[in-house]
């Protein structure tokens, strides 16, 4: 399906009246709502089914077991069955990652910080810190010099990196000034005999003046400084990378993320959404675990770069990054790529209950509203949590509003009343109103509402702009 569309073509109609159109989808969905609200089922079904009918491709990242279950439902619904690639467990789909990197288009392929910049974003998964984490950045920046000349080393010995090859690298990396003069570490080493093959092609000429200079950097750093550390020190970073790569050598991510299959048409191309294709990686946190989610975390920063790389000429259809549970998958990266998302025609949805849950995974206010201020649509359902409804209110903001009183007196056998009104400087929409939001189910007869908030935005249809409200309480059926 190649599609034409305009970023003012209408995708859905709030209340069956107001326009959501492309252009507002590429900048951004944020769905509220606590458990049973209705947010998966309701707006964040009526957004899926939107853009599949508009030919959008897409990735969907997953929390649950159910949520290839569920995409497949709205897949059949809209006619796109055909657009769905399942990256699961089963191989018939991988990814090699660092493979990737060095092989794809563009000028900044194979370069070395990118490698390293992909590595520690596994790393930062699984660990679930970050930089305004309260650890000694030493250790951070020490592991990521070893990966740095762990990837020169292989790239300039192989051509190639891999994740099992690195692992090598460090395992067999001396842990004294003395082994080094050990034959049998020498026969042994992975370390050492990649550092042989990189001097022979310094001596033959086969590498540039640049590729020298990597080099010498890389063997001062195996063969003085690595050896030099401090036992304590060394095995503090040694223990910071195995463990990090552990997880990618085992069944089935070893296969899914490591290993270059004999037939490429089997890898999983992050591009392949900006023909259509709609990625759906089902290898879910609540069954993987942490290494689920790290394999989940290392592709979805592939696929925003690679959109962000593309060229919208070329490539002008939209696409959609998926992630319901998303406290499950935000990064810091996430606010970068929101930035910029319009002109890369890249429509985020995140789904989650409460801003909490964005607090306790990025770890700081500053990034959890700078992520959430880009998502520009934002759309609340039933919640009962007091920050993320105050917060709603916030948004949505104040404005003078006319409060009426009615007085009543009795004196003797007169009865008298009194009219009193004022004006105060209050919400558009209280609190409380977050928590009074049809759930759907049987009991409200399948009906979901919600509070929609676009940024610039009245809802008027032109009828009465000075007064009409910035936010609309709008309803979907499940």
């Amino acid at each position: 399906m190649l599609m034409q569309l305009t970023l003012d073509q209408v995708l859905y109609r709030f209340n069956g009246e107001y326009a959501f159109t492309v252009r507002q989808a590429c900048e951004g969905v944020q769905i509220f709502g606590g458990i049973g609200s209705g947010k998966t089922s309701g707006s964040g079904a009526a957004l899926a089914r939107a853009y599949l009918k508009a030919g959008f491709g897409g990735l969907v990242l997953c929390a649950k077991k159910d949520e290839l279950t569920t995409w497949e439902g709205y897949a059949k619904e809209t006619g796109r069955k055909d657009s769905l690639l399942v990256f699961d467990g089963s191989g018939n789909w991988v990814f090699p990652f660092l493979h990737y990197e060095t092989t794809r288009e563009g000028e900044g392929s194979g370069y070395t910080e990118n490698l390293v910049r992909l590595f520690m974003t596994v790393y930062e998964a699984i660990s679930r810190r970050n930089s305004n984490g309260g650890s000694d950045p030493y250790w951070a920046s020490a592991m990521q010099q070893l990966i740095r000349n762990a990837v020169d080393l292989c790239m300039i010995a192989t051509g190639t990196v891999s994740v099992p090859m690195m692992y090598r690298i460090v395992q067999s990396a001396p842990l004294n000034l003395e082994q080094l003069s050990n034959g049998e570490w020498q026969e042994k080493s992975e370390c050492f005999r990649l550092l042989l093959a990189c001097n022979l092609k310094k001596k033959s000429g086969e590498i540039d003046q640049w590729q020298i200079f990597d080099f010498d950097a890389c063997s001062s750093y195996w063969l003085e400084e690595f050896p030099a550390l401090s036992p304590n020190t060394r095995s503090g970073i040694i223990s910071m990378f195995t463990t990090t790569a552990d997880c990618l050598m085992r069944r089935p991510f070893r296969q899914l993320f490591c290993e270059v299959p004999e037939n490429e048409d089997a890898i999983a191309y992050p591009e392949l959404s900006q023909e259509g294709i709609v990625i759906i990686l089902n290898i879910p946190v609540k069954e993987f675990g942490d290494a689920g989610r790290a394999a989940q975390l290392v592709y979805k920063y592939m696929w925003q770069q690679a959109i962000e790389r593309r060229d919208i000429n070329q490539f002008p259809r939209p696409v959609f990054l998926w992630c319901d549970e998303a406290q499950n998958f935000i990064t810091d990266y996430d606010m970068h790529f929101q930035a910029t998302a319009r002109s890369s025609r890249a429509c985020t949805v995140y789904l989650t209950q409460n801003l909490p849950n964005y607090f306790a995974e990025l770890g700081s206010r500053d990034r959890v509203n700078s992520l959430v201020g880009n998502l520009q649509t934002k759309i609340w359902h039933a919640n009962s949590d007091p920050e993320t409804n105050n917060h709603a209110s916030e948004v949505i903001g104040r404005r003078w509003q006319i409060r009426q009183g009615i007085s009543q007196s009795v004196g003797g056998e007169t009865l008298n009343f009194g009219n009193s009104q004022s004006e105060s400087f209050d919400y558009d929409c209280p609190p409380q109103e977050f928590s009074r939001l049809l759930k759907g189910g049987p009991a409200n007869e399948n009906i979901v509402e919600g509070i929609v908030f676009q940024n610039g935005r009245v809802w008027a249809n032109n009828r009465d702009l000075k007064n009409a409200p910035i936010f609309l309480r709008t309803s979907f059926k499940q």
